[in-house]
């Protein structure tokens, strides 16, 4: 009996690491765009879902699936930077109110665009990773898939390049002027504009892998997005929206609570595991309004 708790507590530990770290990379996405413009991109669910169908088609071409990822990754990071730099900044200059309607136009209008495109029946869409039946290894007598594994590291690999990205480079670290104080960036000679679009391309890239790697396990359709767009938006609020690490911690931390609740608390349902970690996240911001790992902003008056 001992021994079958630990399996299932390895179990579930496991899936839980897996699915946060899909909405940790989603959490890190919106933590990119809102570092730079402070705004939350309601669309970025969508974006990754439509390239997610877009590598569908390139792999149903002949691409192998790696590639396809790749290609979409790229795709993405233009789509972000065409949104921001043609729907959102002319906006933000006009009326910054109207950001927001427009970030759910552009998730109304992709989710739309992904239906009349490729229609509504779910499609398979495969790993990247092992995936067979027999692709897996025994931790404890819990039986870990190396698909699971491979989504864990993809989101620590990322957060790797995202951490040379912010560290090592001459644009990782215009955006880090940028998100501290845009006026005082414009002064010291960085291109402000170009800087947020860059951004916004980043968290496209971002969005589309997330995506890709949640359709093996989830089925691949205009649904895709919605819930984990939810729990990683949870996640990035958590961990403290201008954070990527905190993206991380929070992305894992729902992922883990999902999993133990639907394990050990299987009499609430699964309909109520979302508000079981609303309330977790709302005990932890009234003990820590920025999350847990959220900077205080000091503005002199």
């Amino acid at each position: 009996m001992i021994a079958s708790s630990f399996e299932k507590f390895i179990q579930f530990t496991v899936d839980g690491l897996a699915a946060g770290s899909v909405y940790a990379l989603l959490a890190l996405a919106l933590v990119v765009v809102f570092r730079g413009s402070g705004q939350l991109n309601f669309a970025q669910g969508e974006m990754g879902m439509f390239c997610a169908f877009i590598a569908s088609t390139l792999y149903l071409s002949g691409v192998p699936m790696w590639l396809a990822v790749i290609i979409v990754m790229l795709i993405g990071f233009v789509m972000g930077v065409g949104i921001e730099r043609f729907v959102i900044r002319p906006l933000e200059h006009k009326n910054p109110g109207g950001v927001l309607v427009a970030a759910i136009g552009l998730f109304l209008l992709i989710n739309s665009l992904a239906v009349a495109i490729w229609g509504v029946d779910p499609r398979g869409f495969p790993s990247v990773f092992p995936s067979a039946p027999e692709d897996f290894f025994r931790l404890f007598g819990a039986a870990v898939r190396w698909e699971e594994v491979g989504v864990f590291l993809a989101m620590l690999g990322l957060l790797g390049l995202l951490w040379l990205l912010f560290a090592k480079t001459k644009v990782g670290l215009g955006m880090r002027a940028v998100a501290n104080n845009q006026d005082s960036s414009r002064l010291v000679g960085i291109r402000v504009g170009w800087i947020l679009a860059i951004g916004w391309g980043v968290a496209g890239a971002i969005g589309a892998l997330g995506a890709c790697l949640l359709a093996p396990q989830a089925g691949l359709s205009q649904t895709l997005m919605l819930g984990p767009f939810i729990f990683a938006s949870a996640a990035a609020i958590l961990g403290g929206l201008d954070s990527p690490l905190g993206a991380v911690v929070g992305g894992l931390a729902i992922g883990l609570i999902q999993n133990y609740i639907i394990g050990y608390v299987n009499w609430l349902g699964g309909g109520m595991v979302l508000s079981v970690v609303f309330l977790i996240i709302l005990i932890v911001l009234l003990v820590r309004p920025t999350g847990l790992f959220g900077s205080t902003r000091v503005e002199r008056v």
